[in-house]
């Protein structure tokens, strides 16, 4: 389940092993997340306790700090602070902290710190997010890792101690580098310009990627095939088809273990350049949109930690990976088109491409859930700048259907998330939503867009997602299906991407064991 270096378990290409001690000489630095929920290593909580006395800051701050201690690796201590919390704290503070400490640590001039877990009284999860937090700051970008990697300081080893953590320490660590090659294979995709990873691209890093794993690929680029089976996807592909580099794709992923009892079905939209499409992004608009693959990325991340960890879940998944160019062959408003259940749809904006590309998707996996045993589906995307608006920057929308809704998943998988620091909040879809989607012309069924933009008009998140319940017929019947919109919490351009909703996923479908 994991990837070695000689026997060693190695993440970002740093390997990462548990100890046990504080003075080893394998090791250069020790990083200590500090509050007064969690308890100190007895080893330094006397020299700890004297030096908050001294330095009141380093209790009450907000930044890590480095101190000479000769009781630890090489003298380097570094005190991380987890913060004043409030009830309105969670365990965020927990992960930054942790993040911040090692990233100190090696700014410092550290190449093998050690990161020192302790459970906290409020989180029963703690010492696994702050882990994942220590394990993020290992990561280089790929495009850094392959071009200009001595631009970037690289850590060669990562110590884990555990004087006092609830669980076996050994398999959390396990599970938090299975977590971690996820993400890292969802910072891959979203992170890379869109010349690096254009869909044919990201259809071979994933070929490679899991290649004789127990996830199957199937690659679609069939222009003809693809006009025929989803053709809302066709028309937005259809001016970046004439550039052989950028023509798009659908990738397959499909993860199925002996034994099951349930079915997760996803599309993600992996959008690898947006333009805008003939409603061109003015005004600086189009920066960032390399990481309008976003949706895509994190399902494939998921996918891999299935591969790792071997959960009893069925998961099928298809990556929308498309290019929405400029150009005389691009799809524009007032375009009627017919989607694959038949439908007549206005186009009425080509900057509303994501709902387009993973429509025709979502009707298809309508129709494959009929055999699944009990199947919920998602679409995971960058989909509207009202979703950021509206919870700001950090935030998953989620939105149920009325079967998914009457089980209460979204609230399920806010739940589920806020254990590991990953944040969702619950929308809700309206008759209004519905409604605004509902076709204006005559014979049309559907418009695409409802006016004005998503972007600043009321319910600018919610009515998208009606139009996807409305296009792929999961408005009516018993299928439940919930829409993930990331806009606000995938992290685009200068910022990393964080990965959300990869780790919320796991934790309402239990892939996490070890706490």
């Amino acid at each position: 389940m994991k990837k070695t270096r000689e026997a060693e378990l190695v993440v970002n290409d740093v390997v990462v092993a548990s100890v046990e001690v504080l003075n080893s000489p394998q090791y250069d630095a020790v990083v200590v997340l500090t509050s007064p929920d969690v308890a100190l290593p007895q080893q330094l909580e006397e020299f700890v306790l004297a030096a908050q006395q001294l330095d009141s800051s380093l209790a009450q701050g907000s930044s890590p700090a480095v101190l000479r201690c000769t009781l630890v690796s090489s003298g380097r201590l570094v005190l991380s602070p987890i913060g004043s919390l409030t009830a309105y704290d969670d365990v965020r503070s927990v992960y930054e902290a942790a993040r911040a400490g090692v990233r100190r640590a090696a700014a410092a001039g550290s190449r093998r710190p050690v990161l020192v877990l302790a459970p906290h009284p409020r989180w029963p999860r703690a010492e696994l997010v702050a882990l994942l937090g220590a394990l993020e700051a290992l990561y280089v970008p790929l495009q850094i890792r392959e071009s200009f990697p001595d631009q970037v300081i690289q850590l060669h080893r990562l110590g884990i101690y555990g004087e006092a953590v609830s669980v076996p320490l050994q398999p959390l660590i396990d599970e938090a580098v299975a977590l971690e090659l996820g993400r890292g294979l969802t910072r891959d995709l979203t992170g890379t310009d869109p010349e690096r990873m254009t869909p044919a691209a990201t259809a071979q890093l994933l070929q490679e990627e899991f290649a004789g794993s127990a996830v199957s690929v199937r690659v679609l680029d069939d222009a003809e095939t693809i006009l025929r089976e989803y053709p809302l996807f066709s028309a937005v592909s259809r001016a970046a088809d004439t550039v052989e580099r950028h023509k798009g794709c659908i990738i397959f992923l499909e993860y199925v273990p002996s034994e099951y009892e349930s079915t997760v079905m996803l599309v993600g939209k992996g959008v690898t350049y947006d333009t805008g499409g003939a409603n061109i992004k003015t005004g600086g608009g189009m920066v960032g949109m390399s990481g309008d693959k976003a949706g895509a990325a994190a399902v494939a991340g998921f996918l891999k930690v299935c591969d790792l960890l071997r959960p009893q879940l069925k998961v099928v998944a298809a990556l929308a990976m498309v290019r929405n160019s400029i150009g005389e062959e691009c799809y524009v408003a007032d375009e009627l088109l017919r989607s694959r259940t038949g439908l007549s749809v206005r186009v009425g904006n080509t900057d509303a491409e994501g709902r387009m590309i993973m429509a025709d998707l979502l009707a298809e996996m309508r129709e494959r859930a009929a055999d699944e045993r009990q199947p919920h589906l998602y679409t995971v995307a960058t989909l509207t700048g009202h979703a950021s608006n509206t919870y700001g920057a950090g935030y998953t929308a989620a939105l149920d259907n009325h079967v998914a809704a009457a089980v209460g998943h979204a609230q399920a998988l806010s739940d589920a998330g806020l254990t590991l620091a990953d944040t969702v909040e619950v929308s809700t879809v309206r008759r209004e939503d519905l409604a605004a989607h509902r076709g204006r012309a005559l014979g049309d069924q559907l418009q695409q867009v409802a006016s004005p933009s998503s972007v600043v008009g009321a319910r600018g998140h919610q009515a998208p997602t009606a139009f996807l319940l409305l296009v792929s017929g999961l408005e009516r019947g018993n299928v439940p299906f919930t829409h993930l919109d990331i806009a606000g919490s995938a992290g685009l351009l200068p910022n990393q991407p964080t990965t959300a909703p990869l780790l919320s996923l796991v934790a309402l479908h239990g892939l996490v064991k070890s706490i």
